[in-house]
């Protein structure tokens, strides 16, 4: 069998997979990734801290293409630096534990850095695959670029997001625990200030919807706690308040938003109503997105 060390001159991608109690599911999409076309790539796994067989299931996958490294519990965004400083490939490609690539993954991504000419940044594009197995488009194929509408919400899956290496030791994400969950759309929005991010339409990977999935859930505190942190995060970042002067207050209201549809899904409808209000005041055009309208019509109905 062809070892690791020998393995490990032919890699041009390093596929990062943060993972916390994932066992029973981690297994499929690491087998996804490992029937990809093109074969020159590592995939990273870093296990923050998991209490369950996450290790034994990994270490069960016989796969010269895998490495297995356990940390204490530091969250997502240390787990993705700590896997990028580990990396061996020219690009980086950040994958969820829970979520699935198609086989072509890769071979984009090949023939994407060629057509945008070795870009700093790129992502590919997904589909949303419901518990009741229903798609859902990511409606974000027809741009070419997602800097300017990234100012309006998180478009981008870490799935799709090809980093240059050295781009991503530059520009790590940010750690703070109270980030967690926004973490990556703050690194998006910091990188889109400096760099292209170039859209490719072709869809490559599945995002799997299911009840554990960490951004299903609603926790006031915790989502102020994310948006004051996100805020912060930006505001301290002179490259990104130059390039985009209005955008935190686009960022506010798109976040309390996110909070009011939350609490009324929640079923929590003074809470929803409480931070509708918010939106208004922070940025009244924030009655005209499809995120306000929806929590309306969860209010009345």
């Amino acid at each position: 069998m062809e070892s690791k060390e020998n393995k490990k001159d032919e890699i041009f991608f390093s596929i990062i997979i943060p993972t916390y109690n994932r066992a029973s599911i981690i297994a499929k999409t690491l087998f996804s990734l490992l029937s990809q076309e093109y074969k020159n790539f590592e995939v990273i796994i870093v296990d923050d801290g998991s209490t369950d067989n996450t290790e034994q299931v990994i270490k069960n996958i016989d796969s010269v293409n895998v490495f297995y490294h356990k940390i204490k519990n530091s969250e997502r965004g240390f787990a993705r630096n700590y896997g990028a400083k580990l990396a061996k490939g020219d690009y980086i490609n950040f994958f969820d534990s829970d979520d699935l690539a198609l086989p072509n993954h890769l071979s984009t991504a090949m023939k994407a850095i060629t057509e945008c000419k070795d870009p700093e940044i790129f992502h590919l594009n997904y589909i949303m695959l419901n518990a009741d197995s229903k798609t859902r488009d990511s409606n974000i194929g027809k741009h070419l670029l997602a800097n300017k509408i990234l100012i309006n919400g998180n478009v981008l899956s870490c799935n799709g997001v090809f980093l240059k290496r050295e781009v991503a030791l530059k520009f790590p994400f940010n750690e703070s625990r109270k980030l967690s969950v926004s973490e990556d759309w703050d690194l998006w929005l910091r990188l889109s200030a400096r760099y292209k991010i170039y859209l490719v339409s072709t869809v490559t990977s599945y995002i799997v919807n299911h009840e554990a999935r960490s951004v299903m859930t609603f926790n006031e505190q915790k989502l102020l706690d994310r948006t004051n942190e996100l805020l912060a995060s930006l505001k301290n970042d002179s490259t990104f308040v130059k390039a985009y002067p209005k955008a935190l207050n686009v960022i506010n209201a798109h976040m309390f938003s996110y909070m009011a549809l939350h609490a009324v899904l929640d079923k929590q409808k003074s809470i929803s109503f409480k931070y509708l209000k918010l939106a208004i005041k922070v940025r009244f055009s924030e009655i005209f997105t499809r995120r306000f309208l929806a929590t309306i019509k969860h209010l009345i109905f």
